[in-house]
């Protein structure tokens, strides 16, 4: 579903691509594209597909995903308002590398090829934001997958909820509302274990009171306590 009118420009995640821009690059740069909303459950991406288009994410957050060899759906990372998607097949014009669903609703800009290009060609300070922006997620997700190789079940939740409630947390009264609604099958995946090793590992985290866990949620209660499970 589409719309007409532009999202305010608020605080963004540190980080993300508009957290590394001034005031004016993010309203040039959101200027470039027209505005779209995403539904939850909606692909922006489709792994595979042809288009060229990016998206700058203002409100909402987004799975991105992969299929592997035996047909399987991975879970690669999160992103969130203040990111860009879709650069890769941008700048190096080869088919998308990746799926990006909505996970809640999704307010973007839809930026094209072109239009991108000759943007941080005449302005190379915007080249080089979109530049870090990349790697801290490539160093992110780096992070998680060599954190997850070989840590205990418990070890890796911890480091991964820390890391969800660090980044995309919300203050409520029984602690931090992780605002990302995951399955159990996604989580799962996120932190690299089987579903039956997810939900032992969850129900010691409850066990300890360290979080709540509802339907698609979770709650942090004690960010402290969960550090110390990492340890």
């Amino acid at each position: 579903m589409s719309g007409g009118s532009s999202q305010p420009l608020g605080r963004w995640a540190p980080g993300t691509l508009m957290s590394g821009l001034g005031e004016a690059e993010r309203a040039e740069l959101t200027g470039l594209g027209g505005h779209r909303v995403f539904a939850a459950g909606e692909a922006l991406i489709n792994e595979g597909d042809a288009g060229k288009e990016s998206y700058i994410l203002l409100e909402g957050c987004c799975k991105v995903l992969c299929r592997t060899a035996d047909g399987r759906s991975i879970l690669l990372s999160i992103r969130v308002g203040g990111d860009l998607v879709g650069e890769f097949a941008a700048f190096d014009d080869k088919p998308r590398s990746a799926t990006v669903v909505a996970c809640t609703t999704v307010a973007t800009r839809v930026i094209s090829q072109r239009a991108l290009l000759g943007y941080v060609e005449q302005r190379p300070a915007v080249a080089q934001a979109i530049r870090v922006a990349v790697v801290e997620e490539l160093r992110r997700s780096t992070r998680f997958r060599t954190f997850v190789s070989g840590a205990p079940t418990v070890m890796r939740l911890s480091f991964i909820l820390d890391y969800l409630a660090r980044t995309y947390g919300r203050p409520c009264p029984e602690g931090t509302r992780i605002e990302v609604p995951l399955s159990q099958q996604e989580l799962a995946s996120l932190v690299g274990v089987s579903e039956p090793s997810l939900h032992r590992a969850l129900a010691r985290l409850r066990q300890e009171d360290s979080i709540i866990t509802r339907y698609r949620q979770i709650v942090v209660r004690d960010l402290k306590a969960l550090r110390f499970s990492q340890s």
